[in-house]
């Protein structure tokens, strides 16, 4: 019996999952890395033992994308943590047989339509199975985490609901590998560019019933947007996915959030024209991704990258900075504010926050499991913040700031 199974350890984020499983978790965990190329395999098992000499490695399991071949090995196992991407391609079967068969699932995915298609076709076969899906442990954890927690502390300290939640999120990226691009680029190629230049962000929570309140027609059309707790702002590429993973949120615990509530994520801007600039930047990008000969020359291009980022190098360059205020259901002046913020490298913040919350999944199983529970009925696809307080203070302990408090 595996407590995990490892897929993609032979990719660039992958392989950051693997090292942070052979350096951080207990060194009692049963853990295998899963493919279908026995050499690769065996480079990443030689990589992790000249990483932690002292630490058994983990076993190998040569498998294919079937379920004749996936679930006798799933089944063996607590958890999965997958980074074979782009995943609408080829994470399908693995999601369906976790569904299926009870186990675990996490990933890091910020392919929005494939995670509506994983929640329409396999959500319930979770629930009555017990396995807990969570898709996108990646750039949507920030935003979720921080609306979780000014829900709790606008709860806690004025005993209302939320009423808005602005958030300024900014992801520094000095590079990106080859597979990330390739990633983006088959993305576009099988959605299309219009979920993202329009798409509704109740895409993931199609029963929540969405506040009407808009963003002002300054920001719905030119992009700005300015409060006095976060300065300007302006239109962010992966704000929508972010606002989708959080209404998500929203229709699992309404009762927390409240009736009224709405959440919208920006980008940090320098003034007025910064902002209305980045704004159509965005757009027109959007736009080009959505032409077969623009992929095409990007594709081109990936194939002239490295494959892998120099680390080294970017852990010195890189940092993600969340902030976010929240106003309660009265009306009021903003009241909460919440912020997430690591430096170094965004791959390594990419396999942290998927390892951390596969650990703290694998560990309520294994309680659960302990405690003979039956866990059936009670699974389903759900979304960072599912794992609460435990998660937040793992993270911190991990070397994540993150803070919540009264303005």
């Amino acid at each position: 019996m595996y407590d995990i199974i490892l897929f993609g350890a032979t990719g660039f984020t992958g392989k950051l999952c693997a090292h942070f499983i052979a350096q951080n978790y207990p060194s009692t965990t049963q853990w295998c890395i899963a493919g279908r190329s026995l050499s690769r395999l065996e480079a990443v098992v030689q990589e992790l033992k000249a990483l932690c000499p002292d630490r058994v490695a983990p076993d190998i399991e040569i498998t294919e994308l079937n379920p004749s071949s996936l679930n006798p090995l799933i089944q063996r196992s607590r958890l999965v943590i997958n980074g074979i991407g782009p995943f609408h391609r080829f994470s399908t079967p693995i999601v369906a047989a976790c569904a299926t068969l009870g186990t675990h699932y996490v990933d890091f995915t910020t392919e929005i339509p494939w995670i509506q298609q994983v929640i329409q076709r396999y959500d319930e076969i979770a629930r009555q199975s017990g396995s807990i899906l969570m898709p996108g442990l990646s750039t949507s954890t920030p935003s979720d985490i921080m609306a979780w927690l000014i829900a709790n502390k606008m709860q806690e300290a004025f005993s209302t609901g939320t009423a808005e939640i602005i958030t300024s999120g900014k992801l520094d990226i000095k590079a990106m590998s080859a597979g990330s691009l390739n990633t983006v680029l088959d993305t576009f190629e099988t959605y299309g560019s219009g979920w993202y230049l329009y798409g509704d962000s109740s895409i993931l929570s199609p029963r929540l019933q969405r506040n009407p309140q808009k963003a002002p027609w300054i920001a719905r059309f030119f992009g700005y947007r300015r409060t006095q707790e976060l300065g300007s702002l302006t239109t962010s590429f992966t704000g929508p996915g972010n606002q989708a993973v959080v209404y998500r949120s929203v229709s699992q615990k309404p009762d927390l959030y409240g009736p009224d509530f709405h959440f919208e994520e920006y980008l940090p801007a320098n003034g007025v024209p910064s902002a209305v600039f980045v704004h159509f930047l965005t757009k027109a990008f959007l736009l080009l991704l959505s032409i077969p000969f623009i992929r095409w020359l990007l594709r081109r291009l990936a194939t002239r990258m490295d494959s892998a980022p120099d680390l080294n190098q970017l852990r010195h360059v890189e940092r993600a900075e969340f902030r976010a205020v929240g106003s309660g259901s009265e009306k009021v002046a903003p009241q909460v504010w919440a912020s997430f913020a690591r430096e170094g490298a965004l791959y390594e913040l990419t396999a942290l926050v998927t390892c951390v919350g596969a650990r703290v999944l694998l560990d309520r199983k294994i309680s659960a499991h302990s405690a003979g529970k039956d866990v059936r009925g009670h699974g389903g696809v759900v979304t960072p913040s599912f794992l609460g307080m435990e998660y937040v203070d793992q993270l911190k302990d991990a070397g994540i700031k993150i803070e919540v408090g009264l303005l």
